[in-house]
């Protein structure tokens, strides 16, 4: 057993500057993109919702614009002041609103969706509801973003047969929530909204009331247990996380992570499974493709099998080749040429016929290097002395092939834990790779960071096997036919 600490990951921003927060480097040195003709210097936004919730966001927004004071708390580096959003600050774009981009939707058509449905049907007349009106205004032009306003009434109804939310996966959009395998299996609404969505061409963002409102989530019953909302975060910080999500999807590009000229190029593809709503077809697989500017690209894979002696879903030889070849092939269209080396993170154990389906489409595409780890939460621990936890960035090689990284735990920058639970470390073997098993859980770390909705770094999965779930969440909400957007703005 060996045990390696790696120092927190920089990204970098605009004009080339570093920082290894991005709050910090986002008000330092501006985004990525800043100065490229591409960059969204005005961000138009569609509203849909009732009138109050409409004008709530709207005016809290407008609140955000000149900045918000920094949480009073000692720890001024967990907590900075969100300064702005204009022109001539942080993001350097400024947010564009028209009555004509608005969508009220009236009380009584709330009431009667609440009042005559019930269960999955609640959810589905909610979501066609909300996405009929985000379709006129698209049909009218002019909104690069829809933001989707539900009030406290609807979101009850529809989040009423759901389990407790993931409280180690907190979100802005609030699509991280876990259920309880115990209930019966239910559609969630954000899911739904986000996979009807599809078809308008503009990506949604779904608003709680107490991101703008400030109201805190009640208690309720559920079952013998208590169902508690996720705690609310301070507001400079929901200011960062709104703001930086709706910039990445008006086509922004905040951050990327710090990548050596004397690396080789690498495409990291994530892989993972689910079932789909009807349970017609037993597993199916999804890739997520992510370049070095950190774009997501959705790939949709093949049905799944069931291995017979460990019950987790697998691919067969010839699915393997075909869901890999064809994230290559986006690769290339994206970049116009072939990346040197492909990371794959698999959430379920690499058989060797899935190996072989992916050196082989590899070795057909002329890819020198083909690295496979399978990658999950561990319920094995570490303990250091004192009350805090683990460091944030410790590995702990087990044997040759197999460690345990802590992506969430103390921060050094931070000067705290700040986390609710004792953290969970991210358990990976290695099925075959050329490089070095600290490396490639170094890279893993940096992966980390490049989550749109959380601008606290200290994420708890890689990018690549976060935006994987995400991504099969939402497309099994997808119709048969169903249109499926390419880009992973429309999946977070």
């Amino acid at each position: 057993m060996k045990l390696t600490f790696f120092k927190e990951p920089e990204l970098e921003f605009g004009g080339g500057g570093t920082h290894v927060d991005m709050r910090y480097g986002l008000a330092q040195y501006g985004p990525l993109d800043i100065g490229d003709t591409k960059a969204p210097t005005q961000l138009r936004l569609g509203l849909i919702g009732t009138d109050e919730t409409i004008s709530a966001m709207r005016q809290w927004l407008e609140r955000c614009e000149p900045g918000i004071e920094r949480k009073a708390s000692k720890l001024v580096n967990l907590f900075p002041s969100f300064p702005g959003f204009t022109n001539d600050v942080a993001f350097r774009s400024s947010l564009v609103f028209h009555d004509r981009w608005c969508a009220p939707i009236r009380q009584r058509e709330i009431d009667a969706v609440i009042a005559h449905s019930d269960g999955d049907e609640t959810v589905r007349q909610s979501v066609a509801m909300f996405v009929d009106r985000a379709g006129d205004l698209v049909e009218q032009g002019g909104p690069m973003v829809l933001v989707c306003l539900p009030p406290h009434d609807l979101l009850a109804a529809v989040d009423e047969r759901r389990g407790p939310p993931d409280l180690d996966a907190q979100e802005i959009d609030e699509g991280s929530e876990s259920g309880d395998g115990h209930l019966p299996p239910t559609i969630d609404f954000h899911d739904l909204l986000k996979a009807e969505g599809m078809r308008l061409t503009v990506p949604f963002q779904m608003v709680r009331p107490k991101t703008y409102g400030g109201a805190q989530g009640k208690t309720k019953q559920w079952g013998k247990k208590k169902k508690t909302s996720t705690p609310l975060q301070d507001e400079a910080t929901r200011a960062w996380n709104i703001h930086t999500a709706l910039y990445y999807k008006a086509g922004g590009i905040p951050w990327r992570l710090l990548r050596d000229a004397a690396e080789l190029t690498t495409c990291f593809v994530g892989i993972s499974f689910y079932r789909t709503l009807d349970k017609a077809r037993l597993l199916t697989s999804v890739a997520q493709v992510f370049n070095e500017r950190g774009e997501g690209v959705i790939v949709k894979g093949a049905q799944a099998q069931l291995d017979k002696d460990d019950k987790t879903p697998h691919l067969s030889s010839a699915d393997a080749h075909a869901l890999l070849k064809q994230a290559i092939s986006v690769y290339r269209r994206e970049h116009r040429t072939s990346p040197a080396r492909i990371v794959v993170h698999k959430t379920s154990r690499v058989l060797l016929e899935e190996a072989e389906g992916f050196n082989a489409a590899a070795r057909e595409q002329a890819i020198d290097t083909v690295e496979i780890l399978t990658v999950r939460r561990s319920f094995s621990r570490a303990f250091r002395e004192g009350t805090y936890p683990p460091l944030r960035g410790t590995l702990i090689e087990l044997q040759k092939a197999s460690g345990l990284l802590y992506l969430k735990g103390s921060v050094d920058f931070f000067r705290t834990y700040p986390g609710m639970y004792v953290p969970r470390p991210l358990e990976f073997n290695v099925h075959c790779a050329e490089t070095p098993l600290p490396q490639l859980a170094g890279e893993m770390l940096a992966l980390s960071k490049l989550n749109w909705n959380n601008t606290q770094f200290d994420g708890g999965e890689p990018i690549t096997v976060r935006a994987a779930r995400r991504v099969g969440d939402i497309l099994k909400c997808v119709a048969n036919n169903g249109p499926v957007q390419p880009t992973f703005r429309f999946f977070m």
